[in-house]
């Protein structure tokens, strides 16, 4: 299975300030030149604010998350600062449950950070006396969509500022991507097996024991249900990508490629790509360096397994969306 990277902008959702639109509860905006000039240019956004959706209007009274008591279990409830009466709760579930048709193409998801509606993580939860509790809330809206979408690549604004969780954002959603341009119509075992031998080594940069271990339920999937099959391996291979690829990882998987090469290459040839990986080990030289001169020797090998590896094919830094100034 030859999987090509997707020429058409890739559908992903929003939260519409991020986009420059004056939707905050002060009348402003957080707008993100990340992802409108940068990420936008592969990225097709479909931008929401889901308290604007629901009525609450700008500018409106601010809300944050609060814990009815300060135990573990204790219930969360969306209400607002200055009014406590106001509860937005509900409201902000049911416009998530209203808007999952809509976000059946998207294949990825960019939040607005801190916020009681659309913070993935870190939100801060407060008591009914109006003290603060802690800090590990997530926002009702985003809750409800990530309950929903398990699966689907789900990243917040401000953290797509740094390059390497904005590299490992992009990988998930074009993987994420794939699988509904290749498998989700036809969840065959044997195309699932061919989906995820495409991935293999992309997979092992990530983690290499999760990698192996899916490996083995493919292996034992005789007999499963398609559909049940499907829906395991898509969970597992999205949460493989969500571990950032390490150097050493990678470079474990650069050397699983490298061998496929070693019947036709040259001494001299061996020696270069052997020092060159090496080098990308040490820090010293960058993935694309390993990854266009694997390329470069690729059409030597007559095996379809390494010519399909998604390993090797253009990496989001490749692609200028890892630098932004």
């Amino acid at each position: 299975m030859k999987i090509e990277l997707l020429t058409d902008k890739i559908p992903v959702g929003i939260s519409q300030c991020a986009m420059g639109d004056p939707v905050r509860y002060n009348g402003g905006h957080k707008h993100s030149k990340v992802c409108t000039q940068l990420l936008g240019r592969v990225f097709e956004y479909v931008p929401l604010c889901p308290e604007v959706a629901i009525g609450m209007g700008v500018p409106r009274q601010p809300i944050r998350l609060v814990k009815s008591d300060p135990s573990a279990d204790a219930e969360i409830r969306v209400l607002g600062v200055d009014d406590p009466t106001l509860d937005v709760t509900e409201p902000l579930r049911e416009y998530a449950d209203s808007v999952v048709p809509e976000l059946q193409q998207v294949r990825g998801y960019i939040f607005m950070q801190n916020s009681p509606s659309c913070g993935l993580k870190g939100i801060r939860r407060y008591l009914p006396n109006g003290h603060g509790h802690d800090s590990d809330g997530m926002g009702v809206y985003a809750q409800r969509l990530r309950e929903r979408f398990p699966d689907m690549p789900m990243e917040e604004v401000g953290r797509l500022n740094n390059n390497e969780i904005r590299e490992n954002f992009l990988t998930q959603v074009f993987a994420y991507d794939a699988w509904f341009r290749y498998v989700h119509e036809d969840p065959r075992p044997a195309r699932i097996i061919e989906f995820f031998t495409a991935y293999k080594y992309l997979l092992l940069a990530h983690h290499q024991q999760k990698t192996r271990d899916l490996g083995q339920v493919l292996a034992n999937s005789k007999g499963r249900d398609h559909e049940e099959l499907a829906l395991e391996v898509r969970a597992r291979m999205m949460e493989i990508l969500t571990h950032m690829a390490t150097r050493k990882d990678k470079t474990n998987a650069l050397m699983h490629s490298q061998g496929h090469l070693k019947g036709y290459l040259s001494k001299e040839e061996k020696a270069e790509l052997t020092e060159l990986i090496d080098e990308y080990r040490r820090g010293l030289k960058p993935a694309s360096a390993v990854l266009t001169l694997l390329r470069h020797y690729l059409p030597r090998t007559p095996h379809s397994f390494i010519h399909n590896q998604m390993l090797l094919a253009a990496e989001p830094a490749e692609m200028g969306l890892c630098d932004f100034h």
